[in-house]
């Protein structure tokens, strides 16, 4: 596998997760959505530029290395991504700014025409290598590395922006902000490493080469885990909630019936068709008309249904 494609794993993972949460839970909040679209598009942003990937792209499209620029759009996709949702974590954010999307197209835009220059005829999955002695290329590469680096440096800025005013942002996202600042070290590095291969100095570029894979794969395994740190314990006690909340509608719905043949009273909780994302309500709904049932009928609440008034608040 390729350097990128190791770089890929712990964002696919959290993928995976965060894709199970949803089919199971169908409720999440704003980061977290983001968080998926940004996981999605980093995640196959780098693993698409594979030779069989790239040389079948190439047959598709009649153009040779079309996966490359495929793959670093969807890093900038990406970026933007993860921007929203760590702002949107950090409870201080103006979320899908004009100028965001503005500053985003306008990059995109540039990478198009920036590839359109580049004089690449034969496929591979080693772009920069092969054709990285070009200043088209280099130019290319520079404009997504830098994208990249302030997006991710704004970011981090957000995060200790929250720290500070205590909007209750997980210790985890101490890691986000080290993997920020070890992407911004690795957007200088590729700029460099990209201007000494188009002046032709080999020993530098080896020397660049060498710093690049450490610094990449620490960065992502550390924005990995600090991006996803504030949401997967949440994603987690989410999906415990939603848990046990089978399990109590499998004891309780028994004891509405039986509560409401002996009350001779009936509710709305069984004439609702209850949708997959409607848990917490459906057992807030469950709760109170047991209650209703009990008292009518002249007896005890069943111990399962009665809910502390704080968890009770949590989970509606």
């Amino acid at each position: 596998m390729t350097l990128h494609v190791w770089g890929s794993i712990p964002v696919w993972l959290i993928l995976a997760v965060l894709v199970v949460r949803l089919f199971l839970v169908r409720t999440q909040s704003a980061s977290v959505t983001w968080l998926m679209v940004c996981c999605s598009c980093v995640a196959v942003g780098l693993t698409i530029n594979q030779p069989d990937v790239t040389t079948f792209l190439a047959g598709v499209t009649n153009v040779p290395n079309i996966a490359d620029l495929i793959g670093r759009c969807l890093m900038v996709c990406g970026m933007f991504a993860l921007a929203q949702s760590v702002e949107a974590a950090a409870r201080s954010a103006k979320l899908l700014r004009a100028s965001r999307i503005i500053g985003c197209v306008l990059v995109l835009v540039a990478l198009v025409v920036l590839f359109s220059r580049i004089d690449a005829p034969t496929p591979t999955a080693q772009f920069m290598v092969v054709y990285g002695d070009q200043l088209p290329t280099a130019l290319y590469s520079a404009v997504e590395m830098t994208y990249i680096a302030i997006v991710i440096a704004r970011s981090a800025v957000a995060v200790l922006r929250g720290f500070r005013s205590g909007d209750g942002l997980g210790r985890l996202y101490w890691l986000f902000v080290v993997g920020a600042a070890g992407l911004v070290l690795l957007a200088g590095i590729a700029i460099a490493l990209d201007a000494v291969h188009v002046a032709g100095a080999d020993g530098a570029v080896g020397v660049l080469s060498k710093l690049y894979t450490p610094v990449f794969l620490g960065s992502m395994v550390l924005l990995a885990i600090g991006a996803a740190g504030g949401v997967l314990p949440d994603a987690a006690r989410e999906f415990r909630d939603w848990r046990a909340a089978r399990r109590r509608f499998r004891v309780l719905e028994p004891e509405l019936r039986r509560l409401e043949t002996a009350s001779g009273n009936t509710g709305l909780y069984f004439t609702i068709v209850w949708q997959r994302r409607q848990w917490r309500s459906r057992q807030h709904r469950l709760s109170v008309e047991i209650e209703d049932r009990a008292r009518e009928a002249g007896q005890d609440v069943p111990a399962a249904a009665t809910l502390t008034t704080a968890r009770l608040r949590e989970i509606t």
